[in-house]
């Protein structure tokens, strides 16, 4: 494991070093979720498999277009500047193609959409190819052999949601997110988090910047599923759909903002950071004030001492660094 943090180490001084060269600096709050480290042949996929088992645990092994990729979480975390990062993903090499071994990338999830990203950092390199996955779609920053890429979700809960196989399946069978493509559809709530119960929903967020054809919009794409209800919220100028979908309850969420700035993204954003910090331990004792009958956000609000409202609370939360998230969890 130390040669390996020395690896890791060494990466992202140099990707940091290529960031401040063109002026490209991450938000504090920002979560570097994962490192990819790439190798060359089937022989070394199998090598460093055997080497990870050794201190980290296997979240997942799937087979992606052809060729195997294992994910695998660290009980140590490899520490750099103010950010812990536990996940690396560890993929086989395409076939036909020439990989150079080592740490190529690392990804980051953030609280502004992907236009905002390319406004903010004109003079970057952009890949897009990547915009056009319906899950979980991701930007690049090309930095010659090295990169960065933002996505919405962690690859943690991501996992967290493949591996939850009937709400997983639910969710590609239904077409919600193909569906909602123009409308920059998030998927959030307790689910990727691994904080769901019983009764427990699909939340999705979307952006309709005329919130008058929204309803049009659900009728449109869902009113043919079970228990199809489309509802208006003044108070939070939004407007609902719920169905459910092969025995699973959803409810997209629209209003006439930016997905990624939404308050239901924000809250999600803050709870997937404070459950990397606080670790399985705090990660149960969220678990069993929702199995208690609390609500996700006053589940957080109670586990940390909060004493104003768990929704404003969460949302002051969600702008602190790790370091003062932890100070926070002591």
């Amino acid at each position: 494991m130390n040669e390996f943090n020395i690896a890791a180490q060494d990466f992202l001084q140099r990707v940091f070093n290529k960031l401040d060269a063109q002026n490209i600096q991450l938000d504090k709050h920002w979560f570097i979720d994962h490192l990819c480290y790439r190798v060359s042949s089937l022989e070394n996929y199998s090598s460093f498999k055997k080497q990870f088992a050794s201190f980290a645990e296997l979240l997942i092994e799937s087979d992606v277009n052809g060729r195997p990729i294992a994910t695998y979480k660290f009980a140590e975390p490899i520490c750099f500047r103010d950010w812990s990062i536990q996940v690396v993903e560890l993929p086989a090499p395409k076939p036909g193609k020439i990989t150079i071994e080592g740490f190529e990338h690392f990804e980051v999830v953030a609280d502004i959409g992907f236009d905002e990203i390319k406004a903010r950092y004109p003079n970057a390199v952009f890949s897009e190819s990547g915009l056009k996955k319906d899950f979980n779609p991701e930007l690049e920053i090309s930095l010659d052999e090295l990169a960065i890429k933002f996505h919405p979700l962690s690859l943690e809960s991501v996992i967290r949601l493949e591996k939850n196989e009937a709400i997983y399946a639910a969710v590609k069978s239904s077409g919600v997110l193909k569906s909602l493509k123009e409308h920059q559809p998030l998927l959030v709530g307790t689910y990727p988090l691994g904080i769901d119960v019983s009764g427990s929903d699909v939340d999705v967020l979307i952006n309709v910047p005329d919130l008058t054809t929204a309803e049009t919009l659900f009728k449109k794409h869902f009113s043919g599923f079970e228990n199809f209800k489309a509802e208006t919220h003044g108070q939070y100028a939004a407007v609902t759909a719920s169905f459910d979908f092969h025995g699973v309850a959803f409810e997209v969420f629209a209003q006439a903002k930016d997905t990624a700035k939404q308050n239901g993204n924000l809250h999600f954003l803050a709870e997937e950071r404070l459950l990397h910090v606080g670790g399985s331990l705090f990660g149960e004792k969220i678990l069993a004030l929702r199995k208690g009958g609390d609500k996700t956000e006053p589940a957080f609000a109670k586990a940390l001492n909060l004493s104003g409202n768990p929704y404003d609370e969460l949302l002051r939360l969600q702008k602190l660094s790790e370091s003062e998230l932890r100070q926070l969890l002591k």
